[in-house]
């Protein structure tokens, strides 16, 4: 005991005082088959009956395992207004799942808006100390593991008291202790804040509710899951287990550099010359450790002391002989390459310890700052597969075999994945009509199979018309009923008597596209065009699309154009320099530059055609011509 309250000193840093308790959890197998909403309830009713008058009342929820996947931030707030009333709470605080964003809803009007500094001083200003009070923060920390909530420490400092007044953690079914720590928040503010921490399977020994809340350091429980985390970080990943081959595989050779015979995995894997140099490497490295006695007994000393930090007896137990060591050097590098099959032996439970973790044989990071360079990249780049778990009956599920992936991506014309996603809806995703300098039109948008699978569309697009339509895949004559559909739907422009010819007005019938959206966009036909992912329309997805002939131009969300054939520059054209265009802009991207655009079409129409007629394209197409166009009129 006194080993671990010493390494847990260190590992705490100025954190002395954290006050916890552990609460069993074993109570939400019951209540997530009724619900998530049923165990946030139970989880408020639970902390409400511990509640006494000298504990602090809890305004923090930390969702770390996911236990509210289907839940947006207003079903939390029906909750809120159904437990609490409207007095105790006037915001809640959270993570914006689609960029990361911190955001405040406001319960009673149900404004949604940006936690910036603006808004923090205007809390500040209306609450003073007793902002922590007011603001209830539900911080969903599936995607976001150690995502500090701003203006914590600020607030402090000014007001002496924390902005987490007691913080509910809801780890279940989580076990690595790092990850429990860093979803009790900022570290300088630990000592403030009073902690529940929701764990199952607390071992009956370890668990007494009626202690309440301690020091960290005096629950059983902690000291079995730090000393568990740290055994497993012992354990390493697949990859340093590795390089401490490599780097033995140096030292029997005597060299400081290593030549490496496989340069691009994923090229080898598609000419399937990945086995053979996997094959090749690991004979050497075989050949050269375990030949040589001294690194062979450095290997041996190194996994010997891996095991025996094992949970599995199996593991901690084992006598690694030579014969062993050699198989399972073999076993490492096969694995490191993704070429290894499970032997549903021993081997399996020294390559999954090595992992990482233990319950698959696939490679983890623990560390608190990759975590959150993955959270940065993520947050840039909004343009990636993945997407909000959708309700059930928004979900649809298709899956075919191929016999070679790998050979049908390289050619084009046998890749069934490309075709497929590359193929659009006949329903449209956004509808939106308008009316402008005496015409009138109506633009329909239709989503490819692709950008159905993304964070772009919300749920709601694929309703019971939609899914059945998704069903008639493999008819053949899916981009048939596509372009059937669409003359069917296409109004064309028309002319109107109006008064003044000087507006733009657009009303949206339809808008399943969430905003800030990063997309790519083709034209069909006036009126009609097709949107996907930000790279999916490229030359090598045209060539292979059923489409491909009614492609007429592309653009990307910004405006920049990525193909033309229609070699058009008339804006009342159907073409890359259409009105029409940058109206749909506007709507989607909220673009400055097509505002702008629009704005010299109702005003100085004569003299926009007239530069763009003389215009030679030199500086290139879409929005950047229009930057040079607008200089020219302005000039004249």
């Amino acid at each position: 005991k006194d080993e671990f309250e010493s390494r847990f000193k260190r590992f705490q840093g100025d954190n002395k005082n954290v006050q916890i308790e552990y609460v069993s959890s074993d109570f939400m197998s019951q209540t997530l088959e009724d619900g998530e909403m049923e165990t946030l309830e139970a989880i408020f009713r639970k902390e409400e009956a511990k509640a006494t008058s000298s504990s602090s009342p809890f305004n923090v929820v930390v969702d770390l395992c996911g236990i509210f996947k289907l839940t947006d931030i207003y079903d939390v707030r029906e909750l809120i207004l159904k437990h609490f009333g409207s007095d105790v709470f006037h915001y809640i605080y959270h993570i914006d799942q689609t960029d990361g964003s911190d955001k405040m809803l406001c319960i009673k009007s149900q404004n949604n808006v940006t936690f910036d500094e603006e808004f923090y001083k205007y809390l500040c200003r209306s609450y003073g100390e007793n902002l922590g009070q007011k603001v209830f923060f539900f911080i969903d920390n599936r995607n976001y593991i150690g995502k500090d909530v701003p203006y914590q420490l600020v607030y402090q400092k000014h007001y002496k008291v924390p902005l987490f007044l007691k913080s509910v953690v809801i780890a279940h079914d989580v076990d690595d202790f790092s990850k429990i720590w860093q979803a009790m928040g900022r570290s300088r503010t630990m000592n403030d804040t009073t902690f529940s921490i929701y764990k199952n399977n607390i071992p009956a020994n370890l668990l007494d509710e009626s202690r309440g809340v301690c020091d960290i350091k005096d629950q059983p429980l902690t000291s079995l899951l730090y000393t568990r985390n740290c055994d497993s970080k012992m354990a390493g990943n697949l990859s340093s287990i590795y390089q401490t081959l490599i780097a033995l595989f140096n030292l029997g050779k005597e060299s400081f550099y290593y030549n490496d015979k496989i340069v691009n995995v994923f090229i080898d894997k598609m000419e399937k010359t990945i086995e053979a140099k996997v094959k090749s490497l690991h004979d050497n490295v075989a050949r050269v450790v375990i030949g040589n006695q001294v690194t062979a007994r450095i290997l041996q000393h190194i996994l010997l002391d891996k095991f025996r930090r094992s949970s599995n007896e199996s593991l901690s137990q084992t006598e690694l002989v030579d014969d062993t060591v050699n198989s399972l050097l073999r076993q490492i590098v096969t694995q490191k390459f993704e070429q290894r099959q499970p032997s549903r032996d021993i081997y399996d439970d020294y390559i999954r310890f090595l992992s990482g973790e233990q319950e698959s044989l696939m490679e983890i990071s623990y560390t608190k700052q990759q975590q959150k360079q993955k959270q940065k990249q993520k947050a840039k780049s909004q343009d990636n597969d993945t997407m909000d778990v959708f309700d059930k009956r928004h979900q649809w599920q298709y899956k075919w075999d191929t016999k070679d992936y790998f050979r049908d991506v390289r050619h084009g014309d046998s890749d069934k994945v490309r075709r497929i996603l590359s193929l659009p809806m006949p329903v449209p995703v956004f509808q939106l009509k308008y009316i402008i300098g005496g015409k009138t039109g109506v633009i329909n948008v239709y989503p490819t199979i692709q950008f159905l699978y993304s964070h772009h569309i919300k749920s709601e697009y694929i309703d019971k018309e939609v899914q059945t339509m998704l069903n008639s895949l493999e008819n053949g004559s899916f981009h048939t009923e596509f372009l059937k559909r669409v003359n069917k739907d296409c109004q064309g422009i028309q002319e109107i008597a109006t008064k003044d010819k000087t507006q733009c007005i657009s009303q949206e019938r339809r808008n399943c596209i969430r905003p800030n959206s990063h997309y790519s966009l083709v034209g069909i036909q006036p009126g009609v065009y097709v949107i996907g992912m930000k790279d999916q329309f490229n030359v090598h997805d045209r060539a292979t699309s059923p489409l491909s002939d009614h492609l007429k131009y592309g653009i990307d969300d910004v405006g920049f154009v990525l193909f033309d054939s229609t070699n058009t520059k008339d804006v009342d054209t159907f073409g890359p320099y259409f009105i029409e265009q940058y109206i749909l802009l506007d709507a989607l991207s909220k673009q400055e530059m097509a505002q702008n655009v629009i704005s010299y079409y109702c005003n100085h129409k004569e003299k926009l055609n007239k530069c763009l007629a003389n215009y030679d394209e030199r500086q290139g197409k879409g929005f950047i011509c229009w930057r040079f166009l607008f200089n020219q009129v302005s000039m004249k």
